[in-house]
């Protein structure tokens, strides 16, 4: 009786949403073989996993995953694409500034990989072999919640432990980032096998995602197979048509294309989980970039009040931005860019792992390419129109959009960008070969993929990882330019470079695991920030 009122009062502590890393490590008396029968063993880690791939926690947690998301999404990823302008220099230590100081790379490091490795190994030790259908269906869902962290992880640092994941040695060997798509492509065709077999929900108490739906897991897996198969066309096309093709396949169980299947984490009545983009709004932080505001305005898109709240300045209402790699201090107090225009997120707001627009612009791309038998027009005017039905704006208005033929990004003048000073004065312009929404038959295949790209930039939004993947890979949006233009030389970056190509490995990492000697090797260049990635296609344009 003791051993059930202690799991009873563990299920209530869980439902709390309080700190339950520790719970399933009792000295009571209750055995792992009481956790399996109430999914305790299990559900813990998936919750904990779950909540470390796009960092976010409950309300309780204010700061601790804000801060997550900013090294890997915002003041980074985030900023570095344009979705976001950072009001702080952090006196030139972070990455925001493309100082990649060592305890910065250390954190994302940890946050990208070794957080979700954490959960997922202790499951993965307990039932990673097993040949019970049902703990396979388990294994299944932690692994597809692997995939999603670790490619973050693989597209920000490249070579990372992968296939010697779990395997007990102390020091594992690297994968060379064209093995880790390799496996996790693998993997994840497993996945989807065994999930779209799969007859009732699985794990429905503790999964923050679907709620143990094996059929829209099964989406997800085939998403993210898709999403990766795209990615590497240009550098291995026949690995990418063989899991377009699964991913694609209906009897495989289908993808994500619509928003009722959309992977998303956030507030439910169960478990209150706060929007971790807050916390660096409330620092005064976090700001409207200025790549996003040039395409949002010049185009006159209606994501744009959707996406960011008005700013202030001379007391006029309109939408201000702050340069990418901003290295002026924090702007406080009337007429700074503490008033800025900011990110438009509510509490309860949640966050996407992947959304149904995306799937469109995979698909038109591949079709581009001739990797699939679609329309390509077709499929990139859904992927717009998706997007806009994802933020709540009419058919009615998204296909107005998708008429505008003459439109381009704004440009900003110097005398209109007003954090700077007259010793140092910004401006930008980015029109001169960029395109509009409408689409555009006559143009080259160059012409259309920048059409594709540019807008399945605008739908990522706030995913800043994904997006300034897919603009290292294919070097599109046209990007703003820098507030600092000797930043890549931090980084042993092409002078020319508007964001960096990765994130380097910390000294801790180097001094922890004698394997990093072979990395300069896996990677094709040295340990820095300008080296660039394995799916970086040859001759991607140059602004």
């Amino acid at each position: 009786m003791k051993k059930y009122l202690l799991l009873i009062f563990s299920l209530s502590f869980l439902t709390a949403c309080e700190d339950y890393v520790d719970i399933n490590k009792s000295t009571t008396g209750v055995t792992d073989g009481d956790l399996e029968a109430g999914g305790l063993i299990y559900g813990t880690q998936l919750m904990d996993m779950q909540q470390r791939v796009i960092p976010i926690g409950s309300p309780s947690k204010t700061t601790e995953p804000g801060n997550d998301l900013a090294v890997t999404d915002v003041m980074s990823s985030g900023q570095y694409i344009g979705y976001f302008g950072m009001n702080n220099n952090w006196r030139l230590g972070t990455e925001a500034t493309w100082d990649f100081a060592d305890n910065r790379m250390n954190y994302a490091y940890e946050q990208l990989y070794m957080k979700v490795y954490q959960p997922w190994v202790q499951i993965y030790q307990k039932i990673g072999t097993s040949d019970e259908p049902e703990k396979q269906e388990i294994m299944a869902i932690f692994n597809v919640v692997k995939v999603a962290g670790w490619l973050r992880a693989t597209d920000c640092f490249g070579p990372i432990v992968y296939t010697n994941a779990g395997n007990g040695d102390i020091a594992p060997a690297l994968d060379k980032q064209e093995d880790v798509y390799k496996a996790m492509l693998k993997d994840l065709a497993t996945c989807a096998d065994v999930l779209n077999k799969a007859t009732s929900k699985i794990m429905p108490k503790y999964d923050l995602i679907y709620d143990g739906d094996p059929v829209k897991w099964t989406k997800l897996a085939n998403s993210l197979m898709l999403r990766m198969a795209v990615r590497v066309h240009f550098v291995n096309e026949a690995l990418a048509k063989e899991y377009i093709a699964k991913a694609l396949d209906p009897k495989n169980g289908g993808v994500i294309e619509s928003k009722a299947d959309e992977a998303k984490i956030g507030n439910t009545s169960k478990y209150p989980l706060l929007n971790s983009l807050i916390a660096t709004i409330d620092y005064k932080e976090n700001r409207m970039g200025a790549t996003a505001w040039s395409y949002l305005t010049g185009y006159s898109d209606p994501r744009l009040e959707k996406y960011y709240t008005e700013g202030t300045y001379n007391e006029t209402k309109g939408y201000y931005c702050i340069a990418p790699g901003n290295t002026q201090g924090q702007g406080t107090g009337k007429n700074s860019a503490e008033f800025a225009s900011s990110p438009k997120v509510e509490n309860a707001d949640p966050l996407y792992w992947f959304r149904a627009s995306e799937t469109y612009f995979l698909k038109a791309e591949a079709a581009l390419y001739d990797l699939i038998a679609e329309d390509v027009k077709n499929l990139y005017e859904a992927g717009v129109k998706m997007s806009m039905e994802e933020w709540g704006i009419t058919d009615a208005v998204a296909t107005a959009y998708l008429s505008k033929g003459s439109v381009k990004p704004a440009a900003l003048t110097t005398s209109d960008y007003h954090y700077s000073n007259y010793s140092n004065p910004y401006g930008f312009d980015i029109t001169a070969g960029n395109v509009s929404p409408k689409w555009d038959a006559a143009a080259s295949e160059e012409g259309k993929l920048q059409q594709i790209i540019t807008q399945k930039y605008l739908a990522l939004y706030p995913n800043g990882i994904e997006a300034w993947t897919e603009y290292r890979r294919t070097g599109y949006p046209y990007l703003a330019d820098l507030f600092d233009s000797n930043l890549p030389n931090k980084i042993g970056a092409d002078a020319k470079a508007r964001t960096p190509e990765r994130f380097s490995f910390s000294t801790k990492e180097h001094q922890g695991n004698p394997n990093m000697s072979s990395l300069s090797t896996l990677l094709n260049g040295p340990d820095k920030g300008g080296t660039k990635l394995w799916w970086v296609r040859s001759g991607r344009p140059v602004q």
